[in-house]
């Protein structure tokens, strides 16, 4: 699909499509000129944007993929590959911990909003009639 089609079935705009190229996340199918997108594309897309709404930066979303991407398990790792790593590790740990809050966060609103619900709920049964 042409970059105008993939922009309305992911919901983002061709600017920010033609930027997530430009800072290397987004990598479609060029042909004579037209970008090409297919469902490997949006999927890529859609995990770019749930990482955004849980809070990552699209420098962490980059450092993600690129992890992701040259990982290999048997490497024996430099000092400085292995300094990385581990600076990588600590972003996660991060950001896991900040979605553990939110989600405590999130039940907390629950509760508020339940509760809310049944009161109201209550006043309008004895308000019948």
């Amino acid at each position: 699909m042409k970059i105008g089609e993939f922009a309305e079935r992911t919901g983002v705009s061709i600017d920010t499509i033609r930027y997530y190229e430009k800072i290397d996340l987004l990598h479609p199918e060029i042909k004579n000129t037209q970008r090409f997108y297919g469902n490997h594309d949006i999927d890529i897309m859609d995990i770019i944007i749930k990482l955004k709404q849980t809070g990552f930066s699209l420098q962490e979303i980059k450092m993600l993929f690129e992890w992701s991407k040259d990982t290999d398990p048997n490497k024996r790792l430099t000092n400085e590959e292995m300094q990385n790593v581990l600076r990588i590790k600590e972003v996660f740990q991060e950001k896991y911990a900040q979605m553990v809050q939110r989600e405590k966060n999130i039940k907390q609103i629950k509760q508020v909003l339940r509760k809310a619900d049944n009161k109201i709920s209550q006043i309008l049964e004895a308000n019948k009639g």
